[in-house]
């Protein structure tokens, strides 16, 4: 019998997972049985059971993944060359968050879920952190960069204004997910009136 690679398992893994995300957004983390999401991946009990011991396994993985995308997300806009304006990148990070965790209010779950689950808990915190760290570094770059201070003082104010990139993103979320008929383009056309100083 051939040797199943690492890379294989990942893959497997991820699209259990992708299943899993899916069955979450439809019936949220208490509603979803494993047997939803034998069902929705196509795979047997055995292959899901093969890669997770169990339904929380699978929801950590679940909003690791989540909390990933949204850290990649970040990562690849505040990288960029040129140095797009803070709103730019508040644009193109919502933008890319992708319409099921939003739409669907996962992250709401997830955060939700945090506040009952240690281990869930510790994951979202660590995210959220990192993604507050993710805003001030590309803030460092902008105000030294494109605003002439020192680095001292681009760290004071980025740690200022990083906070409230973070609340932005956290309000978009919020709002999609639980207001009838919410107006993305609206909101993001609105960025332009937030300007770090």
């Amino acid at each position: 019998m051939p040797r199943v690679t690492d890379a294989y398992r990942q893959a497997r893994r991820l699209e259990i997972a992708g299943a899993a995300l899916r069955c979450f957004g439809r019936k949220g983390f208490q509603g979803t049985a494993m047997a939803d999401i034998i069902v929705e991946s196509g795979l047997s009990a055995g292959a899901i059971y093969g890669h997770f011991k169990s339904k929380d396994e699978l929801i950590e993985v679940s909003v690791r993944e989540i909390l990933d995308h949204l850290l990649g997300e970040i990562d690849a806009v505040r990288t960029s060359d040129p140095l797009p304006e803070p709103r730019e990148v508040l644009k193109a990070f919502l933008q890319g968050i992708g319409e099921d965790i939003v739409e669907r209010g996962l992250l709401l779950q997830v955060w939700a879920e945090a506040m009952t689950d240690p281990a869930l808990g510790r994951i979202a915190a660590g995210t959220v952190t990192g993604l507050k760290e993710l805003f001030a570094g590309y803030l460092i770059t902008w105000y030294t960069q494109s605003r002439g201070l020192t680095p001292a003082e681009a760290s004071t104010r980025a740690g200022k204004y990083a906070a409230v990139m973070l609340g932005v993103c956290q309000g978009f979320i919020v709002q999609s997910a639980l207001i009838p008929g919410f107006d993305a383009e609206e909101y993001l056309a609105g960025l332009g009136a937030i300007t770090p100083a």
